[in-house]
């Protein structure tokens, strides 16, 4: 184990390093409590072995930084002087044991060997949790060779500490994708953090990544503790990457390279281990040249690229996602167990889904909620789009619409036309107009008309 120990007695200090290296562990040493938060800063420990009363202070402060510097770390305090107080406060603080002085060697030996046991539990426990986390994730289920091929590459960047970015449409799993990763990693027992950096307004972006001295600025009232140093340890997935300002992908690009953070209003650096996986539904490339990201924070972050296909590319998977929102959704609702009819799948399956899996498991809720009386999902659970061709008229996009009276079907032409061009240039509403003949009034009109959403039907990740 690597081992930080902290006395104030010279001897005692070297002493104890000593035993212990030639036991096999490797041990920094320190003489108050001022060099053991520097060192915790610098490094990263498994156990702290810090005695309870030193010039500067206590083995509690110790404990207390450590619990900020790096919540991973054991704590066990040598003392003589143990008492109902000071142990509540140790508790409260995560100290692991107490050792009492004058130690013996053999009972110090014993309670790190234990410590070793527990943590060797703990990584089979964490094995095990991964296993099971890794037939849970149904949004990853299908035979199609792109899907074989996400898993193939999670499946192999999950034993690394690599930075990936996952990119793809609104709805294709990208955050699946890496909570994939995370969960068949040996970081899988700790906690994922996951941000929508689209959501967070940009002048709170740096607060919340990176934290905050308390009075850093009107309204911080109390230190915080940033997205970053939360993740210490664990990973921290950056949706929606393409959308941090310029000012911030310089400061992000820091924090990969130097692998340390500054909280806004502080001048010391905190040490971080973070694995960070970004995700974007951008085209980065076009972004760069057109100098809205940094082409330096790209190659950064495009270490390993995992591409979510679209699920209009690879529809064989469909039945496959249907029932596993099935079996979701029968179990949340408490209605009767059934399975996807041949018709319905087949329909299903012929959809090009604009919105992707996030789309589709909408589709299934809806009919569960609604009720489905039989053993089997059949086409008349599902929304009219999905009648068969003999019932409906299809759309610009080849999906069907539900009346042949001819207005409808314009209207439906139209409306799929526009949502085509604005996927096309990217949600641009002044370019979507450009091509479309019209002016940006006419357009805003034309959507609201056609109940064609402000956000270009955006239905999520």
């Amino acid at each position: 184990m690597k081992i930080l120990v902290a006395d104030d007695e010279r001897i005692q200090r070297e002493t104890l390093s000593d035993i212990l290296r030639e036991h096999g562990h490797e041990t920094t040493s320190c003489s108050n409590v001022a060099e053991a938060v520097a060192a915790l800063t610098a490094e990263n420990f498994e156990l702290i072995l810090t005695d309870f009363k030193m010039p500067d202070g206590s083995g509690l402060d110790v404990a207390e930084k450590a619990k900020y510097l790096s919540p991973s770390t054991a704590v066990m305090i040598m003392t003589a002087y143990a008492d109902v107080t000071s142990t509540i406060d140790a508790m409260r603080l995560g100290v692991v044991d107490y050792l009492l002085k004058p130690l013996s060697v053999e009972q110090v030996l014993r309670k790190i060997l234990a410590l070793d046991e527990y943590r060797s539990l703990q990584l089979e426990v964490r094995d095990l949790r991964t296993r099971v986390n890794s037939v849970e994730t149904s949004h990853l289920l299908g035979k199609s060779k792109s899907m074989d091929e996400v898993r193939r590459v999670i499946s192999q960047v999950a034993q690394t500490k690599g930075t990936v970015l996952i990119t793809g449409e609104s709805g294709t799993g990208k955050e699946v994708a890496a909570r994939s990763i995370h969960a068949a990693s040996a970081e899988s027992s700790k906690r994922f953090v996951a941000v929508n950096c689209a959501a967070i307004p940009e002048n709170l972006l740096e607060s919340e990544f990176f934290g905050h001295k308390k009075g850093a600025y009107t309204g911080a009232v109390s230190d915080k503790e940033g997205l970053f140093k939360v993740a210490n340890g664990s990973t921290i997935f950056l949706d929606e990457i393409g959308d941090l300002p310029k000012s911030l992908q310089a400061k992000l690009l820091r924090v990969l390279q130097e692998r340390e953070i500054t909280p806004v209003g502080d001048t010391k650096a905190i040490k971080i281990d973070v694995r960070l996986i970004a995700a974007t539904n951008r085209d980065l490339a076009a972004d760069i040249a057109e100098g809205s990201f940094r082409q330096d924070l790209y190659y950064r972050i495009n270490v390993v690229q995992i591409a979510m296909p679209a699920l209009r590319d690879h529809p064989e998977d469909v039945p496959a996602l249907a029932q596993a929102f099935i079996d979701k959704y029968v179990k949340e609702f408490s209605k009767k167990y059934f399975r996807v009819g041949n018709e319905a799948a087949r329909s299903l399956m012929k959809y090009r889904w604009p919105g992707n899996i996030r789309e589709l498991e909408n589709v299934i809720e809806r009919a569960i909620i609604l009720g489905v009386n039989s053993d089997f999902l059949e086409v008349e659970h599902l929304p009219q789009i999905f009648w068969p061709a003999g019932e409906a008229a299809l759309d610009s996009q080849g999906q069907y619409v539900s009346d042949f009276n001819l207005d409808f079907v314009s209207s439906a032409f139209v409306k799929g036309h526009i949502e085509k061009v604005l996927g096309h240039v990217n949600q641009d509403r002044k370019e979507a107009a450009k091509l479309l003949g019209l002016g940006i009034s006419s357009l805003y009109r034309k959507m609201e008309e056609l109940n064609i959403a402000r956000r270009g039907g955006d239905l999520g990740r």
